[in-house]
């Protein structure tokens, strides 16, 4: 399995990963990972805090 992190991947391999997990198209919710600010792991946290209670 190919890493998704951002140390490991460059900003246009983001972008297709984002686009390939959301069946093409692309969400500007994805604008830090790609610019290398957050981790999808972050920023799926925070959705999940904010849309559906703090997640443990």
């Amino acid at each position: 399995m190919k890493s998704i992190l951002i140390k490991d991947t460059t900003a246009m391999e983001r972008i297709d990963i984002v686009k390939e997990s959301l069946d093409g198209e692309y969400d500007e919710f994805y604008d830090d990972y790609v610019a290398g600010k957050k981790e999808l792991t972050e920023l799926n946290r925070e959705y999940s805090e904010k849309y559906a209670g703090t997640v443990y």
